[in-house]
């Protein structure tokens, strides 16, 4: 018997993978700022430039989709509590170049503990079996969604 779901107002995919995301993340929001003293964006942030030592401000707007304006806040918000550096580009002095101090590095483990954490709590309703496959899925769409087939297929479907 299917049970129907109230959570969704609309059926389409998007709508839903967003609203378990956006869910999600304002619920755990809160327990990262209390456990790390960083919201779930900055954390993004903080793991990017760990990812990508000497990475600019432009790579990470790009990357993460956010804002110039927001991006600017986080990275402001990283530099101010010491969690990142910035130096200038050797190339480019108008460029900064962003890396990990080693208090970022270890709020970023502190984030990693807690999002393992919370991420068992997440999936919780799911088996092992459907865990596996629910992130195979989501690995193939993500590589989907990103690649230039996806990008043509959109473009070939536009009235003209």
């Amino acid at each position: 018997m299917t049970q129907t779901n109230k959570t969704f107002r609309n059926e389409r995919l998007t709508y839903r993978l967003n609203i378990v995301a956006q869910e999600a993340i304002t619920a755990n929001d809160e327990i990262f700022l209390k456990e790390t003293g960083c919201r779930i964006r900055d954390l993004r942030v903080l793991r990017l430039i760990d990812d990508t030592p000497g990475t600019t401000f432009a790579e990470i707007a790009k990357v993460t989709g956010f804002e110039r304006s927001l991006t600017s806040r986080i990275i402001q918000n990283l530099l101010g509590a010491g969690l990142i550096v910035r130096e200038n580009s050797s190339e480019d002095a108008r460029v900064f170049l962003l890396s990990t101090t080693d208090g970022g590095k270890e709020v970023r483990q502190v984030a990693k503990r807690v999002s393992d954490r919370l991420e068992v709590i997440l999936t919780d309703p799911l088996s092992a079996q459907e865990l596996r496959a629910l992130n195979e899925i989501l690995d193939r769409l993500g590589s989907w969604v990103t690649s230039e087939e996806y990008r043509s297929a959109l473009s070939e479907n536009q009235p003209v």
